[in-house]
């Protein structure tokens, strides 16, 4: 189904019967991340998945998005289908949108879930900050000829592996995005939440979900022994486990 929010179509799919579970998907994704834990929650749950604009079947942002954007979107969602006090669950990207609505909209929302959630700077990341201060350098030192500096950066991002690489038309939303440190609004996260992080996860290290954790006032963070960054996929059973859990106490 489409629903158009902010002169933006955007797809979602409903299923299920009783309290109303949102689910956001991480970036590069769209809804059918979460397709596998379906038969599992329709059970108990009426369950949204949503296209995030940029993914799947969702229109692309009509200008370089900010996570304030997508919570924007996110809200609106909610306000429009009159979905009173959702449960909201936030994968990656999904998190970190999560974590603005949560911090600037509480009332909205009942029980947060971040499942590996962006939102934090990974700091501690030494190649990432010696590739910075390379490519800054680079700039500095060289002339940009046959645009040498965006192809040594391109260079650079993927030896990191990094989504940038393949952002295509949402480059400067990534950007946007990724320079943004959610550290200062995460105590005002009131909402009851669980944190849930796979301990292998290369993408956005456990150090990142244990200071989350650290910083929510009303929080508890379980971990997932050989888990990466998508814990609902790489463990479904523990996952769900821990999420039913959760949200039935």
């Amino acid at each position: 189904m489409y629903i158009n929010i902010l002169d933006q179509n955007i797809y979602y799919q409903k299923t299920g019967h009783g309290h109303d579970l949102i689910l956001l998907h991480g970036w590069q994704q769209d809804l059918s991340s979460f397709w596998p834990l379906l038969d599992n929650l329709s059970q108990n749950f009426t369950v949204w998945l949503i296209d995030l604009p940029g993914f799947g079947r969702s229109d692309y942002p009509r200008k370089p998005f900010k996570v304030s954007d997508y919570a924007q979107i996110v809200e609106s969602f909610i306000k429009i289908n009159k979905i009173n006090k959702p449960h909201l669950l936030g994968h990656s990207l999904g998190g970190g949108i999560s974590i603005k609505l949560a911090a600037f909209n509480p009332q909205l929302i009942e029980k947060l879930i971040l499942e590996d959630s962006a939102g934090l700077k990974n700091i501690s990341n030494y190649k990432k900050k010696m590739l910075m201060l390379f490519t800054k350098l680079f700039k500095i030192l060289i002339p940009n000829l046959f645009n040498l500096h965006e192809r040594i950066r391109h260079l650079g991002y993927k030896s990191l592996n990094s989504d940038y690489e393949h952002v295509g038309k949402l480059k400067e939303t990534f950007i946007r995005l990724t320079s943004e440190d959610a550290t200062s609004y995460l105590p005002k996260v009131i909402n009851e939440t669980l944190i849930i992080w796979g301990e292998s996860d290369t993408t956005l290290p456990l150090n990142l979900g244990k200071k989350m954790y650290r910083l929510i006032p009303n929080s508890r963070i379980e971990t997932i022994d050989r888990a990466g960054h998508f814990p609902h996929l790489d463990n479904q059973e523990m996952f769900l486990y821990f999420l039913n859990d959760f949200l039935k106490s």
